[in-house]
């Protein structure tokens, strides 16, 4: 029952709730309808409104250029009659802009006044003009006050006002007052010892100051910018720089050239940047280049011609440093050269009754040549910083079309003065003083190789400057295989003078050793009956040389492959004068083992000639040694043994007949029967 009660009231709630529900739909349809009908009443009230506002808008401007009109009508009608206007807003200072705004209408109104009628409006004409020049002279009088007091912002926003009012047609200042601008601009102080970078503030402060008080920033600043070029930069330059230094670069010293070409490229250099600088406030700077040319283009037309001439002053003045701090008379020519070794060959005159003795008297006294070496590591440093510079300036000075040729009248320049002027007057002057192959005293080679190790150093850095800075700023131009072409033949007549050197050293160097074996090597030496102890002194003298005078000597200056190479030639002639001097003696047995001592130390002084060739030379060498100490009956056994078996039997066989017993023992009958067609 309970649960019945309760259905009977869910279902009569929710039956009233259906019925509110629907009462308030309806309820809210109408309340909707009546909004959208009030909507529309107001958005027509609304409409009524704007076009009434326009209406009276309309109605107002109307008015007030009537008012307006009738104004300008009285005013006019006023200067007409009594030749002036007495309104106080032409008269009070404080209202001078909206005096000038009325004057603006007036003249427009009494430009276009006909003349017609029989009435003359040039009296009205000219009453106008007159109360317009008093204005106008106070407008201007007033920007020029403010002007100095241009950093206060009241003074500016004046400035603007001024400049506005005058920028009128009925005003003929404003060009005026922009020029005074300029000038006022142009008197501004430049502090610090950069005059470029103080030239950027005042133009980017001027700039700052246009764009606020000018409506025309983009015509008055390239005009401020050409006069600052004309006045300040030009100013700077012809003070700094003399024109008779570019005009007659050959009366001048190489310090006087240096500095004006430093000084014309760092005043080049910084107007470069300046104008790029300056291109934030015109795209087209055409005006600034134009200025900038002008400014420079008598020194840029001479600069080729200075350059060259401070190259070859400096230059010849860091050779002639350098030979005076060494105190070295340069010789520069042939007769010269020929009157030196007049005096140096006089030195050898007292020795000449010596020669041809059996015995010479050896001195290990030098020869004159200079204690300090003629190729300087330095001066080629200095000689590449001064040209260095030069590139340097000719990238930065000189235009395309000469370019090239100022490039390769550098790479000449620097060739010629270290090349030519310095490495090969030292390699000369030692070819020129060097010591006959038969002098009587100890070669001095020292100096050359020590030149030939500099050399290497200096040419490395001489080949790095030009494949860095000559080669590739004249590349796919007519001057770059001309250049090519000029190093190619100085470094070719370099190396063809180096190796011919080298080759007189070797020359000397053997001469040396055949005169130490011909003086030092006793007669009895190889033919003694007593067995020695040690080499023999001049076994001991030549290793002694060798290792002291020679072989350290040539592995300092010179390496790699081209050391190969002089060893083994030195090796070569070491091992040929060795044997020719080892066939003129006679040896007994106790002289072979004599032989053989010296034999074994010469191997171990060639062994640090670090060549396996050489090496095996002095085996065989000591091989053949065998050959005079063996019994005559077992010369067969070892005659075409290891190494000997390639040696040609002639030679065997002569070395067999250098045997004390070679004759009394018979031995010529123990050798092979082919010895026979050898000795015929």
């Amino acid at each position: 029952k309970q649960w019945y009660q309760r259905r009977v009231a869910i279902t009569a709630g929710q039956e009233s709730f259906k019925r509110k529900t629907k009462e308030h739909d309806q309820f809210f349809n109408v309340v909707d309808s009546q909004y959208q009908e009030l909507d529309k009443v107001i958005n027509f009230v609304s409409t009524k409104v704007v076009h009434l506002g326009d209406q009276l808008k309309q109605m107002d401007g109307k008015r007030k250029r009537a008012l307006e009109a009738k104004e300008l009508i009285d005013y006019i009608n006023e200067a007409q009659k009594t030749g002036t206007i007495s309104s106080p807003m032409f008269t009070d200072v404080s209202r001078i802009h909206e005096a000038a705004r009325v004057l603006h209408k007036i003249t427009l109104v009494t430009q276009d006044l006909p003349d017609k009628g029989g009435k003359d409006f040039s009296k009205l004409q000219g009453v106008i003009r007159n109360i317009t020049e008093k204005i106008e002279k106070h407008l201007v009088q007033d920007f020029k006050l403010c002007l100095h007091h241009y950093n206060d912002e009241k003074y500016r926003e004046n400035m603007k006002r001024c400049a506005t009012t005058l920028n009128q047609p009925c005003f003929s200042a404003y060009n005026d007052i922009k020029d005074h601008f300029i000038e006022v601009r142009l008197k501004t102080p430049f502090y610090g010892d950069n005059i470029f970078s103080a030239i950027k503030n005042c133009i980017d402060e001027t700039s700052d100051i246009v764009s606020k008080v000018f409506s025309d920033h983009d015509s008055i600043m390239p005009k401020f910018i050409k006069r600052i070029f004309k006045e300040k930069i030009w100013k700077k330059v012809t003070l700094t720089l003399k024109l008779d230094v570019f005009d007659e670069p050959e009366k001048h010293t190489s310090n006087d050239l240096e500095q004006s070409l430093d000084s014309l490229a760092e005043l080049y250099s910084q107007t470069l940047k300046l104008s790029a600088d300056l291109s934030k406030y015109d795209n087209d700077i055409s005006f600034a280049n134009e200025v900038k040319k002008s400014i420079f283009v008598h020194y840029l037309s001479k600069y080729r011609d200075a350059e060259i001439e401070y190259l070859v002053k400096a230059s010849s003045e860091i050779l002639t440093q350098f030979y005076q701090s060494i105190k070295h008379d340069k010789k520069v020519n042939q007769d010269t050269f020929q009157t030196h070794m007049k005096d140096l060959k006089s030195k050898f005159k007292h020795l000449s009754d010596n020669i041809g003795s059996s015995t010479t008297s050896l001195n290990n006294e030098p020869v004159d040549m200079p204690s300090d070496q003629l190729l300087s590591v330095n001066v080629t440093t200095s000689l590449l910083k001064i040209h260095e510079r030069a590139v340097e300036r000719c990238l930065l000075l000189s235009d395309p079309q000469s370019s090239s040729e100022v490039m390769k009248a550098i790479a000449t320049s620097l060739l010629t003065n270290f090349v030519t002027n310095h490495l090969e007057y030292a390699i000369d002057y030692y070819t020129e003083n060097r010591p006959p192959l038969d002098s009587k005293y100890e070669p001095t080679i020292r100096p050359f190789l020590t030149t030939i190790g500099n050399s290497n150093i200096t040419y490395h850095n001489l080949d790095k400057f030009f494949n860095e800075r000559i080669l590739p700023n004249i590349q796919n131009s007519t001057i770059q295989n001309e250049v090519r072409k000029i190093r190619q033949e100085e470094m070719s007549r370099i190396e063809e003078k180096i190796s011919s050197e080298i080759n007189h050293s070797l020359n000397s160097i053997t001469s040396w050793i055949k005169i130490i074996l011909k003086s030092r090597q006793e007669k009895d030496d190889f033919n003694s009956i007593c067995t020695a102890q040690s080499a023999t002194k001049a076994c001991n003298e030549v290793c002694q040389f060798l290792m002291d005078n020679v072989i350290d000597t040539f592995k300092g200056p010179i390496d790699g492959d081209n050391l190969q190479h002089v060893m083994m030639e030195l090796g070569v002639r070491f091992h040929g004068a060795l044997l020719d001097h080892l066939l003129t003696y006679q040896y007994s047995i106790a002289g072979a083992l004599q032989l053989i001592q010296d034999i074994h130390q010469y191997k171990q002084t060639v062994h640090h000639f670090k060549e396996p060739f050489i090496d095996q030379l002095f085996d065989v060498m000591s091989k053949l040694c065998q050959l005079l100490i063996v019994e005559p009956h077992k010369l067969g056994e070892i005659w075409d043994q290891g190494c000997l078996a390639k040696i040609e039997h002639g030679f065997l066989v002569q070395f067999v007949k250098l045997r004390v017993d070679y004759r009394k023992s018979n031995i010529q009958s123990k050798l092979p029967a082919y010895s026979a067609h050898v000795r015929q």
